[in-house]
C-alpha cells in the first residue's frame, strides 16, 4: 500500500548515532502514517501491534509540528511549528467518540454518530474512514462498536 517512491527513499535513508533520515513531504508523511495505521489495525500480532502505533505516534507528532500555511516542500522532523491535528468537524467527531466512550464504556456505533450528527449513514461512514487513514481512530472492519481513538484527550476540542 505504501507509494513506491515514498518506500524507495526509505531504501536510500541516512542513519547516522542510530538516527534515520529520510526526506519526506508533509503529505508523504500523511500518507505514511494511513498506512502504518492500517497496518496495524489488521495486525493479529501484538508486539508489532505496539510498535506499528508507536510509530504511528511519532508521525503524528511530526505532523503537529507543522502549520497548513506550511509549504509542503521537503520537511525535516524536529522543526517547530503548530499545526491543528484534524479539521473542526474531524475534531467533533472524535470528541464525541472520546465521550460516548467514557459515558458508555464502549465505543460508538455508526448509528449513535449518525444520530447524534443528524447525517446520513455514508457520511457517518466516509467520516470513519477517514478519521482511520488519517491514524486518528483504529477500528476492526465488520465487527460493531470496534472504535478506538488514537488521540490524546488533551488534543480533543470540547463536544459542541
Amino acid at each position: 500500500m505504501l507509494d513506491p517512491d515514498i518506500e524507495g527513499r526509505f531504501r536510500g535513508a541516512t542513519v547516522t548515532d542510530l538516527k534515520v533520515t529520510v526526506d519526506l513531504t508533509l503529505d508523504d508523511i500523511d500518507d505514511l502514517l494511513g498506512c502504518v495505521a492500517a497496518e496495524a489495525n489488521h495486525c493479529d500480532d501484538g508486539k508489532v501491534r505496539r510498535v506499528l502505533d508507536s510509530v504511528c505516534d511519532h508521525l503524528s507528532r511530526v505532523l503537529d509540528q507543522f502549520t497548513d500555511e506550511t509549504p509542503r516542500a521537503t520537511v525535516r522532523p524536529m522543526v517547530s511549528v503548530a499545526k491543528p491535528r484534524f479539521t473542526a468537524k474531524q475534531g467533533q467527531y472524535l470528541a464525541f467518540i472520546y465521550h460516548f466512550t467514557k459515558i458508555h464504556r464502549q465505543p460508538p456505533a455508526e448509528a449513535d454518530l449518525r444520530q447524534y450528527f443528524n447525517v446520513s449513514p455514508p457520511a457517518v461512514h466516509d467520516m470513519i474512514l477517514a478519521l482511520e487513514r488519517h491514524g486518528f481512530i483504529s477500528r476492526v472492519p465488520g465487527k460493531a462498536r470496534s472504535i478506538k481513538l488514537l488521540v490524546s484527550r488533551t488534543e480533543l476540542p470540547e463536544l459542541a
